[in-house]
């Protein structure tokens, strides 16, 4: 499953489109059941608003259209008022608790995982005005799109060495109210390997040089430390909802939203990262 999201995220378009919209509409289910939001039965518009909300952002930012944000704004935002203030008068008790839930829902789902659109954007935007060439031969695959691979990379070394490196060294919890395994170890370990796997994947696709070492080790370590806030976020949330797990879409791994916690914080850092290196 890895590799055929992986090759997706390299060099998908239209099939991009279609893995993020599914992906994000299964994250916002396990989001809507976390958040107590029923979207089967009394919340059912409400839930469905911010599905479609998601989705035309998505498909915005994918199509290169500018004002996806002042859309869901100007558009969205409003709509999730109206129908939610209609079930309030039909007996509805919870009114604003709602539509924060079902705004920040969308915020936090669709808006982090339309970054991905925007990384691919900006790489194809630098390669086409000069300012961007990929060196390397053997990852100089026409239409291939690194830049969205720079944040799976960052989340998935940031996971693996923060879970060795906690495992068998670590001893002083994190934040053991709302994540007991995690270390502060974990965290060490996991910005050095972000920080390494960043780094030897630039270096093999030729963007070191474009990109200084030090840039790429200093985004390595705040990615890493971005993806394991995302993590305790997560948790945080699973905590309050008295629930282990967001899903078993995953079997023994969960959910969707399980999965992908750390990547979803690393996604808008990668892309200002890359912004302001190689965009100034």
């Amino acid at each position: 499953m890895g590799a055929v999201i992986v090759s997706i995220l390299a060099f998908g378009e239209s099939s991009l489109l279609l893995l993020i919209a599914i992906g994000s509409w299964i994250t916002l289910q396990e989001y809507w059941r976390l958040a107590g939001i029923d979207h089967r039965r009394s919340d059912f518009y409400l839930a469905r608003l911010g599905e479609l909300a998601t989705i035309v952002l998505l498909f915005a930012t994918w199509s290169y259209r500018w004002g996806a944000l002042e859309m869901l704004l100007a558009v969205f935002l409003p709509l999730l008022f109206v129908v939610q203030l209609i079930a309030r008068v039909r007996g509805d008790t919870t009114y604003l608790r709602k539509v924060a839930i079902v705004a920040l829902g969308v915020i936090y789902i669709g808006g982090f995982l339309s970054f991905i659109f925007k990384l691919r954007n900006l790489q194809i935007h630098l390669e086409d005005i000069g300012a961007l060439e990929f060196s390397r031969a053997l990852f100089k695959a026409p239409d291939m799109i690194h830049f969205t691979l720079f944040p799976v990379l960052a989340a998935w070394c940031c996971d693996t060495a923060a879970y060795f490196s906690g495992k068998y060294f670590g001893r002083t919890k994190l934040a053991p109210s709302i994540s007991p395994g995690k270390t502060i170890t974990g965290l060490v370990g996991g910005m050095v390997g972000s920080a390494t796997g960043v780094t030897l994947y630039a270096w093999l696709i030729g963007l070191v040089g474009q990109v200084q070492v030090y840039e790429l080790i200093a985004f390595g370590v705040l990615a890493a430390a971005l993806s394991q806030l995302g993590d305790l976020t997560v948790s945080a949330i699973k905590r309050e909802a008295q629930m282990k797990d967001a899903g078993r879409i995953l079997g023994a791994h969960g959910g969707m939203l399980d999965r992908i916690d750390g990547f979803l914080f690393a996604l808008p850092a990668t892309y200002i990262f890359f912004l302001f290196v190689l965009g100034r």
